[in-house]
């Protein structure tokens, strides 16, 4: 009798013990997968912050990617030259800013198909007679400003390397700290995606105007890890439906509005 008392008890036990484990074990709702993607949040009107919250063509974009394939959408801040190593690296799943694809940057992600088509411009101070890229050339120790890790900044490198030519490069490591010091005169002009030197013109009325020649041509496009097949082909499902729709042209329309209204002040 005592015997079995004890294997009764041990039993209890046992099954008092288990039912708590495995009721601790098993969650009440399974977290959905979230997509983590990298940006830079000083790119209006692509990626930048309006009333305190992050938005822009490129963050709408990142939501409707990860609704696509079913997941949530958790953004990365990282600055502008780390965004497509962040995810190589796998420290986020895509990344998307205004980011020209370069055979460089394939060489750290796959990239979607591209969602727009651009290429680099240049602001300059209002009422200094600089047009076109003749202009700059013909005033020596002309001094262009480019944020580190753009293609305007590798562009700009690449054209004065062994060439005994009166430009000289600076790097900066963000937009607005470059326009502030052309604003400041510490640089004759900075080299932009159209879009952005659009946003950053206006947030300066009658102080920066934008050069009317590109310096080349590009296509913006999300980079994607390369060990996330269902994420690329949702970031291009998505993409061919906005092209079809006309969507992409609204986005433009409605980003370059907002970021108009003031998304300077909201930027630290």
């Amino acid at each position: 009798m005592r015997n079995n008392h004890c294997l009764s008890g041990v039993l209890l036990v046992c099954a008092t013990i288990s039912a708590g484990v495995f009721s601790g074990c098993a969650p009440e709702e399974a977290p959905s997968k979230s997509v983590r993607m990298a940006v830079s949040p000083d790119y209006p009107p692509y990626a930048y912050l309006h009333q305190g919250e992050l938005t822009g063509i490129d963050v709408e974009l990142g939501e409707m990617i990860a609704k696509e394939a079913g997941r949530k959408l958790r953004v990365v801040n990282g600055e502008f030259s780390e965004l497509v190593g962040m995810v190589g690296e796998g420290k986020a799943d895509m990344a998307a800013c205004a980011l020209a694809v370069t055979e460089e940057r394939r060489g750290m992600a796959v990239f979607s198909d591209p969602y727009e088509f651009a290429g680099q411009t240049f602001l300059v101070r209002s009422g200094e007679n600089i047009r076109y890229l003749t202009d700059m050339r013909e005033k020596a120790g002309f001094r262009i400003g480019a944020e580190n890790g753009s293609t305007g900044h590798t562009l700009i490198a690449k054209y004065l390397k062994g060439k005994e030519i009166p430009l000289r490069l600076i790097s900066y490591s963000g937009n607005r700290e470059a326009v502030e010091a052309l604003l400041n005169k510490q640089n004759d002009a900075v080299i932009l995606d159209p879009l952005v030197a659009r946003c950053l013109q206006m947030e300066q009325p009658g102080k920066l105007e934008i050069l009317r020649d590109l310096l080349n041509h590009e296509e913006f496009a999300v980079a994607v890890s390369r060990h996330d097949p269902e994420l690329l082909a949702a970031a291009n499902r998505v993409i061919h439906r906005l092209w079809e729709s006309g969507e992409l042209y609204e986005l433009q329309r409605k980003h370059m509005e907002q970021s108009r209204k003031g998304s300077g002040n909201d930027v630290p």
